[in-house]
């Protein structure tokens, strides 16, 4: 049992957050890999390192190391399998999207933190909730990305960290899909700064403004979030503003909500490990080095 941050300011169990590390990680790699089912001594193997015990001890193994992560299971036969629901019944069930977006300090993975951090709640096809705060880095921003987004050293030198905003961005991503204009990085920012401070990280599905605009919308001059938001006369006030860029963002999935015809569970990601190939090639795509 990993006990981190949240265990010192005794935050309630969110049950979209998965336990991360690199075993998990590579379990994760392993199960995509397999079709969503690996034996267990194939896990003691590859992710522990260790040769394969009796059956037993090797699924009692694995089940620690599956805790608390709702999207596998032990299946009693020796085997672990992908158990999260099939995308198109989840697409079926949600009810809620969360629009979100981050401005960071750039850099590696490692090296990278949130600056500012902006979430738009969609209920209904409308924008039912929003927020942004500024978000304490502890670390120097450079000059470059000041410029970009007008965020500065004394801007956030009393902003809260992110630990400190951490339960109400959790109470919000909590029964939502996630939605970013290239999701993939806000995802994975959002990920880092929860995997250093809980170990944990999110096991919400989501979708990328950027993929569904190409689909939907053929025949914009390019897929910025600026440029679509001019183009469909949506607000958009401050580009490069977590909380304007989470605010267009939303008003852009709600347009494109309006397409009726749009295989939605396609666009959901991660991909089901299991699910059968598109019929249609459907590419997520690049992070961009700045959303």
């Amino acid at each position: 049992m990993v006990v981190g941050y949240a265990d010192r300011m005794e935050l309630r169990p969110y049950k979209n957050l998965v336990p991360d590390s690199p075993l998990h990680r590579h379990l994760e790699h392993l199960l995509r890999e397999n079709l969503g089912r690996v034996s267990a001594a194939i896990v003691c193997e590859e992710v522990l390192q260790i040769n394969p015990p009796e059956p037993a001890l090797a699924e009692t193994l694995v089940a620690a190391l599956i805790e608390g992560d709702f999207r596998v299971r032990l299946n009693g036969g020796g085997f672990i399998e992908w158990a999260d629901l099939p995308a198109a019944d989840a697409w079926n069930q949600c009810q809620r999207f969360a629009a979100v977006d981050v401005e960071t300090t750039n850099g590696s993975r490692e090296e990278q933190r949130i600056i500012e951090i902006g979430v738009c709640v969609v209920e209904d096809g409308k924008v039912a909730s929003e927020w942004s705060s500024l978000v304490n880095p502890d670390r120097h921003i450079p000059f470059w990305v000041q410029q970009l987004t007008g965020i500065n050293n004394d801007a956030v030198r009393i902003a809260p960290r992110f630990t400190e905003i951490m339960p109400r961005l959790l109470d919000d991503l909590e029964d939502t899909f996630l939605v970013a204009h290239h999701a993939r990085f806000d995802v994975a920012c959002l990920n880092g700064e929860l995997s250093r401070a809980l170990a944990r990280r999110l096991g919400n599905r989501y979708l990328c403004t950027v993929e569904l605009s190409r689909r939907l919308l053929p025949g914009s001059r390019n897929y910025r979030l600026e440029t679509l938001s001019r183009w469909l006369g949506l607000r958009h006030e401050r580009p490069h503003r977590a909380g304007s860029d989470a605010r267009a963002t939303a008003e852009l999935f709600c347009h494109l909500l309006q397409s009726a015809e749009a295989p939605w569970s396609d666009y959901l990601r991660p991909r089901d490990p299991a699910a059968a190939p598109l019929s249609e090639k459907i590419v997520e795509t690049n992070p961009a080095s700045l959303s």
